[in-house]
Parts: structure tokens; sequence; C-alpha cells
């Protein structure tokens, strides 16, 4: 990944675009296309069973259990060299320079936290459903944005379910033969058809 040094921040990236007008679109877009533009998985972790746990313990047991277990999630995501992006409300989103690192992370956060809800009671348990897509993005210091990033988060958010990685065919494509994987359905996203896959183990 580009050195996070040299990528814009989102305050410069919309100070370039209060200035842009169709006569300067071609000079601004390509300078933030230089600095910006990446091809990256991106990954997006989102917890299982908010709803039912917040009205059957209260938000802040809810929260509690997120929060220690964030903590010991976030660092794996460096562990695969991947960069967390953002972690707001009850969701994670984090970029790798490849699908392998982030299929990996995938795998390394269930495996840890099947290992942590072990004899806990339900109140304290944590878990996490997980969408990964790849393709070009607009990477920011503190930010990314690109329809990859909202496919990642709509599988992750809204289809994968309790303890599921879910992954898109431009992923599946490249990490065929280093994970067991098996296709899961097609889904209709932004207008168009994604198929996913699920990852075993």
């Amino acid at each position: 990944m580009a050195d996070r040094k040299k990528l814009l921040s989102s305050k410069e990236l919309f100070d370039l675009l209060r200035r842009r007008t169709r006569a300067n679109a071609d000079e601004l877009d390509g300078r933030i296309e230089r600095t910006g533009v990446q091809e990256l998985a991106v990954l997006m972790a989102d917890s299982s069973g908010f709803s039912r746990k917040t009205q059957d313990y209260g938000v802040l047991q809810f929260l509690a259990a997120m929060t220690h277990c964030y903590d010991r999630l976030i660092p794996m995501v460096k562990k695969f060299r991947g960069v967390c992006v953002s972690h707001n409300a009850d969701n994670l989103l984090a970029v790798f320079p490849r699908p392998a690192d982030a299929v990996a992370a995938a795998k390394a956060m269930h495996g840890w936290l099947a290992e942590r809800n072990k004899g806990l009671d339900d109140a304290d348990q944590y878990n996490i459903c997980i969408g990964i897509h790849y393709g070009k993005v607009l990477r920011l210091r503190d930010n990314v944005f690109g329809d990859r990033v909202n496919v990642a988060a709509k599988v992750g958010e809204d289809v994968a379910g309790k303890d599921e990685t879910l992954i898109t065919r431009e992923v599946h494509e490249r990490v065929r033969g280093k994970f067991q994987c098996a296709r899961h359905r097609t889904v209709r996203i932004g207008g168009r058809d994604i198929e996913l896959f699920k990852v075993k183990g």
C-alpha cells in the first residue's frame, strides 16, 4: 500500500473538490487519482445480534463486550498487513494490499472470537459477520471511498450471517487454492449481480 503520509486527508480531498469546476476537472481529478487510487481488498466486519442483545441486555453491556473484542481484533488487521480505516458504531472497515491478507485476517478474527466465546454467558459473547471485496478504491489517509467499499459494506452488514465471511468473485479468483471456499449465492447490489463465496473453517 502507498505511504499514508503521501495520501490526501478527507479535509484535503473535499477542499480540492470545492474548487473543482468543468474547466479544471481533468487536472484536479488526475491529481487526486495519482495520489489515492489503489487496488486493495476491502474488509467490512459488522457485529451480529446487535438488536436482540441490546434489547435483552442493554446497549452498554453490548458495547462493553464489543469494545473488549475490538481491542483485540484491530491489532489482527495490522498483523496481516492491513490498516483499520474506521471503527464506527459496531463495525470495522479495513483495507489490505492483497485479498489473501484480508481473508487470513477474517479467519483469525473469527477463530479468536470462537475461542473467547467458549463458556461465556450469551450477554458476554460477541460475534461478527464479514464481507470482503477487491478492486480500485480512492484511498485517503483517514478514509476510503468507492463502489468496492460499498459492496464490501453491504455484504458484511446485510448479507453475511453470524460467524460468516463472504467474499466476492474478484476476491475468490485471487485466493482460490489458498483457502477453502464454496459458492454461496448471487445478490443484487447497486443494480449489479454480485456473486458471493463463503470462506470455510
